[in-house]
This record gives structure tokens, sequence and C-alpha cells, in this order.
């Protein structure tokens, strides 16, 4: 099926969606998170992840051999957009949250940080997998 590989992303995409758009006073509090200040790690961190999660979604898809280079690229500006749009979300009036560009930021670096790693990590697993077949 087309969208198995996918699921683990659309799952974790699904849950970010929740935790972005749960109002506010809502969310529970975590008095050590507020001690490190860690928001915008766990913005990069869960970004990172779904960006993770989509390239290997899509790299196992086997759309064609064509189609398998646009794999990371294609989830890095899935994972950019979509953190984007969790904060223009927050926008919304009445959810008692708030978007922040710092957040946008925080979203893009932890999706750039994934692409590279990511890339390195199937680029090593490519050339061990050559120096095995030789």
């Amino acid at each position: 099926m087309l969208w198995r590989p996918l699921r683990p992303a659309m799952a974790w995409g699904g849950l970010i969606l929740v935790l972005c758009l749960t109002p506010g006073a809502a969310l529970p509090t975590w008095q050590w998170a507020d001690l490190l200040s860690v928001d915008k790690l766990v913005h990069a961190v869960i970004f990172g992840v779904l960006v993770m999660l989509l390239g290997r979604g899509f790299r196992e898809q086997g759309l064609g051999s064509v189609l398998v280079p646009l794999a990371l690229p294609l989830a890095a500006v899935l994972g950019i957009a979509y953190g984007g749009a969790m904060e223009l979300m927050q926008q919304i009036p009445g959810l008692g949250r708030r978007g922040d560009w710092m957040d946008v930021i925080a979203n893009t670096i932890g999706s750039i940080l994934a692409f590279f790693g990511l890339r390195w990590w199937w680029g090593r697993q490519r050339r061990t997998t050559e120096a095995k077949d030789v």
C-alpha cells in the first residue's frame, strides 16, 4: 500500500498538530523544562523527527528510482512548511496560543539538521553496501 511507509510520519505529524494547537492553559507544566528553557530544542527535535520519518517513508514507498533522490529534500520542505503552518495556526483566536517566529526558526533548524543527518547516514549506508559488494 502506498501510504503504509508514511504511517509513522502521519501519526507523528498528528501528535505535533495536537500539541501545537492545544490551548496553552490545557498543556501540562513541567518545572524542569522551564528551568532549562528547552522550548526551542523541543521544537527542533520534534520537527527533525518528522523530517526523518517522512524521508524514510518516501524512500520506502519505492515509487521508482527517479523519485528516491527527491525523498529527503521533499521531506525537509514539508517539515519546514508544516512548522510554519503550525505557528500560523496558533494565531487562530480562541486557542489561547500565539505563534512565535523564533519557533519557526527552531522548527526550520530541526528540519535542516535532520535533512543533513539523514543524508549523511544514507550515504554512509550506501558506501558500506558498495564496499561489501566489491
